[in-house]
């Protein structure tokens, strides 16, 4: 099935298919097609979505005051930039898009932008203190070996610092967003219960909800030893 012509009903659950062939079409959607840009409809009323992700950048960015450590910071899936252009120079980030990588370099000049996929990232083991994580997990086909991933390029106590899409009835009105893609393959909205099957083997130390459930923002840190 061509990626332009597919249709999908609301609100989208992750699929129970996840082969090999159908991680690499998900995949092939965010390397070919979307071309979102994230800080532009921050800093500009594009849609009613402007005022989320305006929110969603405070919220996280109070979380980085709050719970970063001193060291390096890595980016995980991160877009254009919306969040990387706020963290210390020299920070890195890393997307599988190519179209957002040239654009996060521009709004991040300070910071260096790698394409790569998240599932397998070419950093060294234990490389960053800090690792921001925002908006991604709805899209994998796989969130757990991204997270082993973030894992594996943390140095222990390492501060993990993200966001993803709570279940909530709101998701079932996306469809209204004028900058939606309306042949994305999925966007998955969790449980509390699902993040933190997803979390264990980390110290949570913040996961809360917010605005009717929409989202849930979270803080792990990655066990000494």
């Amino acid at each position: 099935m061509l990626l332009e012509t597919c249709i999908y009903i609301y609100p989208m659950r992750r699929p129970l298919r996840t082969d090999n062939e159908y991680t690499e079409y998900v995949k092939d959607f965010y390397r070919k097609i979307e071309d979102y840009d994230w800080v532009d409809v921050t800093d500009h009323f594009r849609g009613l979505e402007s005022f989320l992700h305006k929110s969603r950048e405070k919220q996280i960015r109070k979380l980085i005051k709050q719970y970063s450590t001193n060291g390096h910071y890595l980016d995980v899936g991160c877009g254009t930039g919306l969040l990387l252009r706020h963290l210390p120079k020299g920070s890195i980030g890393i997307d599988i898009n190519p179209r957002h990588v040239e654009r996060a370099k521009k709004y991040a000049a300070d910071a260096e932008v790698f394409l790569g996929d998240v599932e397998s990232m070419e950093f060294p083991e234990q490389n960053f203190s800090n690792v921001i994580f925002t908006e991604v997990l709805e899209h994998l086909v796989h969130p757990e070996k991204t997270l082993d991933e973030i894992k594996r390029v943390l140095k222990p106590g390492g501060i993990l610092i993200g966001s993803t899409p709570g279940l909530s009835v709101i998701w079932k009105f996306r469809f209204l967003s004028s900058t939606h893609y309306h042949n994305e393959p999925f966007h998955n909205e969790f449980t509390k219960k699902e993040l933190l099957n997803y979390f264990k083997g980390w110290n949570i130390l913040f996961l809360k909800s917010a605005f009717f459930n929409s989202s849930y923002y979270f803080v792990l840190q990655k066990h000494d030893s």
